[in-house]
């Protein structure tokens, strides 16, 4: 039997979305109804970005935002494969992920390599966690607290999910 979930994708949040830069506030109070989220991360020979510090600058805001939010389950996903030819940023962010030991992916959506493993990661991970009506029980109750933050760069999240795009 065929496993099915929702994936959106969160594009544009940037850093300091906390305070009210660009439309974090709005992506944030959106992200809170996931039970998993998926940052995806450019490690393209395109970006002069640090992708280890992207994915950072992304936990602060969502700590920031809500420590129910900063807690949730995670995996990261390094996107644009197809135009990494120096590997040494995507090894990096595998290493850092493996350290933190958070799921690693890595895929591209041009030629499609890695996109089976990382649904079939986001499947199971959302078979790991509680069922849907707990998790937003408990996302209920976390409520009562201030909220203060955002994430950067793009990233996904899945609320019951399938995959989405670039951080």
């Amino acid at each position: 039997m065929g496993r099915t979930f929702v994936v959106a994708d969160l594009p544009g949040l940037i850093e300091g979305a906390n305070e009210g830069v660009g439309l974090g506030m709005r992506f944030l109070r959106h992200i809170e109804r996931t039970r998993l989220l998926a940052h995806l991360v450019d490690t393209s020979d395109a970006s002069e970005r640090d992708p280890v510090r992207d994915f950072e600058i992304i936990c602060g805001e969502l700590a920031a935002f809500s420590e129910s939010l900063a807690a949730k389950p995670m995996m990261v996903v390094a996107t644009k494969l197809d135009a990494t030819t120096d590997r040494s940023r995507l090894e990096r962010l595998r290493e850092h992920c493996a350290e933190r030991k958070l799921d690693f992916y890595a895929i591209s959506s041009a030629t499609g390599e890695g996109i089976a493993e990382l649904v079939r990661g986001m499947a199971d991970a959302l078979e790991r966690l509680a069922p849907r009506q707990s998790a937003e029980q408990g996302e209920a109750a976390s409520h009562g607290k201030a909220n203060a933050g955002a994430p950067h760069s793009r990233h996904a999240e899945s609320a019951d999910a399938s995959p989405a795009e670039k951080l």
